[in-house]
């Protein structure tokens, strides 16, 4: 869709008048700015994600409704909230400017505050109308076995005896409504020192803990530092301290957050093979991952 033809969309279904768009960036949908009487971000989003926008945009008005902070969706003229002009054409989503940067959960104060809004979004959710997808040991531990069986992985066997390991240690714990990829880059901090939540794209039923460890999890991917797992460990005390006044968590979900960390990587690693094409990692990139997880596992003890 043209920029000309979303300026004349936004005048039609939203009466907005004297825009201008400014190119935020493109992922799995266009960014945009709306510049006009105030700030509005625009999404332009294609038909492969129209199904998980729209479950997006039902959780949003949701959690607006109940008082969660969430950009507010601006309705049409028509009281839509998003506009879908064909089948051909993408989705148009437009929501409040929120001026923020993300947060930083290293100050234990901020960890604090952050995991009292997630264990009142774990609440919230359990009364959502939307059902989304169920995400067990497949889609965390199965698809990059899948991957790597078609890569012809000369060691897979260790993958699949990990992967075996670290599914029957959190395979029981408790299922909700999660919001599925909550890292710092999907949330803002105002200055004022206001956090709202961010793109609910990947909303699943998952154990609480993974989006638990998603959030508290510091460790870099790709080179495992003492210091970023005492990191870790410090903002994830932050974090459960706020979590558990709003949303229980059992000694067995607290104690599985290491595992959680390690089959992350899994499906992490998964993902990335399924957007970038199975041949964006080679043979010492898998061979690394795999050390970096047994370090990991080995640290632990």
């Amino acid at each position: 869709m043209t920029e000309e033809k979303l300026l004349q969309l936004l005048q039609t279904q939203y009466d907005l008048k004297n825009i201008s768009l400014e190119f935020l960036r493109e992922g799995g949908c266009k960014t945009y700015i709306v510049n006009c009487e105030k700030k509005y971000l625009l999404k332009v989003i294609g038909s492969a994600f129209k199904n998980t926008a729209k479950q997006s945009v039902l959780i949003t008005r949701f959690l607006e409704e109940n008082s969660f902070p969430v950009p507010k969706t601006i309705l049409t003229k028509a009281s839509e909230a998003i506009v879908e002009v064909s089948d051909d054409e993408p989705l148009v989503l437009l929501q409040e400017f929120i001026e923020g940067e993300e947060p930083e959960l290293e100050n234990p104060e901020t960890a604090v505050k952050v995991g009292a809004l997630v264990g009142k979004l774990h609440c919230l959710m359990e009364d959502c109308p939307v059902q989304p997808f169920l995400r067990g040991k497949e889609f965390f531990i199965g698809r990059y076995i899948d991957f790597l069986r078609q890569k012809s992985y000369p060691r897979i066997a260790a993958y699949e005896e990990l992967g075996e390991q670290l599914w029957k240690k959190v395979e029981k714990l408790p299922y909700g409504i999660c919001h599925g990829d909550l890292h710092r880059g999907n949330l803002l901090q105002t200055k004022n020192g206001e956090i709202y939540f961010l793109d609910f794209d990947t909303a699943c039923r998952a154990p609480f803990m993974f989006d638990v460890m998603v959030m508290c999890d510091m460790t870099n991917y790709f080179n495992l530092q003492q210091q970023d797992i005492e990191i870790t460990r410090a903002v994830y005390e932050n974090f459960i301290s706020g979590y558990t006044h709003h949303h229980p968590l059992s000694p067995e979900e607290k104690l599985s957050f290491s595992d959680w960390v390690a089959i992350r990587h899994f499906q992490l690693q998964a993902t990335i093979l399924e957007v970038h094409g199975i041949n964006c990692i080679d043979e010492q990139f898998i061979d690394y991952q795999l050390y970096w997880l047994n370090k990991w596992i080995e640290l632990q003890k």
